[in-house]
């Protein structure tokens, strides 16, 4: 286990000093801010604080988020399967299993760090804005409750929050929505590496490709949703898609553990 943490940790060394992977950052920011400045524009307007865990709860309920922000995250982790120079050492010293294991760590760890840089970026850029704690904000309030959904139309925002509101602090509600966008992201991280390792990198963009876009048009079509606000109830129904994500997950990594051993992999 110590030479896959090390593997995966060796390999974020690398990466976070690659052009890419920074461009894969700041462009997942910059959607990031169009966002919030939507939310935070319409606060200010109305001179009400909000709850400084509250933006991105919202920006992520936008139909840009799930549709643009993972387009940052897939650039991070574009080289995949990260064979490098040294790859053929690594294998001879520690076998190929071991390898699979310790990228596929790398990608869950790419995965909370992007999800991280957006939350925390998010309460930052709120806090001269808002306030702390457990509570609800008015103008998240008004957001949900104006019947002519004139706040939509003027500030480009919307939030189907009222079970959420009903149901969970907001503490809670953020954890949930941290929760369900970093299991999208590495789902698709661990998606993308499979595929390119068994089919080559092509394949692995398509497959991608194919998920996202097919989750989009659900969204609109059988009202499948990657925000949490639409399954919140007293059942706990938001546990549904975590859960599928995780099996997903799973399924993908069986896979990876089969063929790791019978690929062909070739240093770059």
């Amino acid at each position: 286990m110590s030479k896959t943490i090390r593997m995966s940790m060796g390999l974020l060394q690398q990466e976070m000093g690659s052009i890419r992977v920074i461009m894969g950052y700041l462009l997942g920011m910059t959607f990031l801010m169009l966002g919030l400045y939507d939310f935070l524009r319409y606060a200010i307007e109305i001179k009400e604080p909000v709850n400084i865990c509250e933006a991105f709860i919202v920006t992520q309920n936008q139909a840009i988020a799930g549709r643009f922000w993972v387009m940052g995250y897939l650039l991070v982790i574009a080289n995949a399967p990260f064979v490098k120079e040294n790859t053929y050492i690594i294998l001879y010293r520690s076998g190929r299993r071991a390898w699979n294991i310790g990228m596929l760590l790398y990608v869950f760890i790419q995965a909370f760090m992007y999800t991280t840089c957006f939350a925390v970026l998010s309460i930052v850029v709120s806090i001269p804005y808002g306030f702390s704690g457990k509570l609800w904000s008015s103008p998240v309030y008004m957001l949900v409750a104006t019947p002519s959904n004139a706040i939509a139309e003027k500030y480009h925002i919307f939030f189907d929050g009222v079970a959420m509101m009903k149901y969970m602090t907001v503490l809670h509600a953020f954890g949930i929505t941290f929760l369900y966008m970093f299991c999208y992201f590495a789902f698709l991280g661990v998606l993308l590496y499979v595929c390119n390792l068994v089919f080559g990198s092509f394949w692995g963009l398509a497959a991608v490709a194919v998920v996202h876009l097919g989750g989009v048009i659900l969204s609109f079509v059988a009202k499948f949703h990657q925000s949490p606000a639409y399954y919140v109830d007293s059942a706990g129904s938001h546990w549904r898609y975590p859960c599928m994500m995780l099996v997903f997950i799973f399924v993908i990594t069986l896979v990876s553990l089969f063929a790791v051993g019978k690929v062909d992999i070739q240093t770059r």
